[in-house]
């Protein structure tokens, strides 16, 4: 009896140190592990920074605050897409705003909203029944790359070893009635990230690739069957598919990602950041303006751990999600 009590001691510690290699969920006490993060980023989506929104710069100032409280380390801040309404005055707010607090370096991705100049009225309002006859999605492109500082608006980015691709839609509906509110991703854009992901594959085997993508893809994350956001989505999916450390984030739905199925392990993994500006529900409405949520993610040598954070009221939303690697 005393031998087989044995073994199952030994079993059992050998077990605990078996490096994780799938996606978990448990509460933070589980997975917060003792050793401290090689680096930490956050990702927010869906700022919808205004020149004349006083609630939307609250609740990024709120999040940015937050943020730094937790990780004042962190290397990175992700504003992937929905960052303003399309206008150089919601850019000029969004930088004023991200001058005058503390916050890591930041990368950001074009969203839908950030075509919007293509709906402004020459008083300045949004008109969604007829488009603006001097705006255009080249130049709401050129907008973003100018005020964020880009040549293109998808670009790569190199931390601690770790690799980052943030990619953008480049057209909107004045190009294409039916683009709607997805992305269009140009030939050249995907031929670009199909070589990043193969550089990738090649030069960081076993490491976490991170993917940005303000629209998710269809048919994945809970809220992704109401509309097809990416316009290119199967040829999307099939670079992606091929890559399984991928971690591709996304936003746009704005659904709670307390309430709703937000992460999910396919043969990549994606995950939304929800929203800053305003959560939805299941039901496809806005929640109450007092819910503004978004992510930390803590990078180890053998995991990714995901943390979702409700900045209204300070607090995680457990469980946290862990993605174990393979890395030599």
């Amino acid at each position: 009896m005393k031998s087989l009590k044995l073994r199952i001691l030994i079993l059992s510690f050998l077990l605990f140190l078996t490096p994780l290699r799938s996606t978990t969920f448990a509460s933070d006490k589980v997975e917060q592990p003792l050793a401290a993060p090689l680096f930490s980023f956050s990702v927010m989506s869906d700022v919808h920074i205004t020149s004349y929104d006083q609630v939307a710069q609250l609740r990024l100032s709120q999040a940015l605050a937050d943020h730094h409280s937790l990780r004042p380390d962190s290397k990175l801040l992700v504003l992937n897409g929905d960052l303003t309404n399309g206008s150089e005055a919601d850019y000029r707010s969004l930088l004023a705003l991200l001058g005058r607090q503390r916050h890591a370096p930041v990368h950001a991705t074009m969203g839908n909203h950030d075509y919007y100049g293509v709906w402004r009225t020459t008083e300045g309002g949004l008109d969604t029944s007829k488009m603006n006859p001097t705006w255009s999605s080249k130049q709401a492109v050129a907008l973003f790359d100018r005020m964020m500082g880009y040549d293109k608006p998808y670009h790569e980015l190199i931390v601690e070893g770790y690799r980052f691709l943030f990619l953008s839609g480049e057209a909107y509906r004045d190009v294409n009635a039916s683009y709607g509110e997805d992305a269009f991703l140009s030939p050249e854009q995907l031929s670009w990230l199909r070589e990043r992901l193969t550089a990738a594959g090649s030069a960081d085997a076993g490491k976490p690739v991170f993917v940005f993508l303000h629209q998710p893809l269809p048919q994945t994350l809970d809220g992704t069957d109401l509309e097809l956001g990416v316009v290119q989505h199967e040829e999307l999916r099939a670079l992606l598919d091929a890559h399984p450390n991928v971690i591709l984030f996304s936003g746009h739905t704005h659904w709670n990602l307390e309430t709703t199925r937000q992460v999910k392990q396919l043969k990549f993994l994606a995950a939304s950041s929800a929203s800053i500006r305003e959560v939805w529900s299941a039901r496809n409405v806005p929640e109450t303006q007092a819910i503004s949520q978004s992510l930390v993610v803590d990078v180890y040598k053998d995991r990714v751990v995901i943390m979702r954070r409700e900045h209204f009221k300070k607090r995680w939303i457990e469980p946290s999600i862990a993605k174990g690697y393979d890395v030599k």
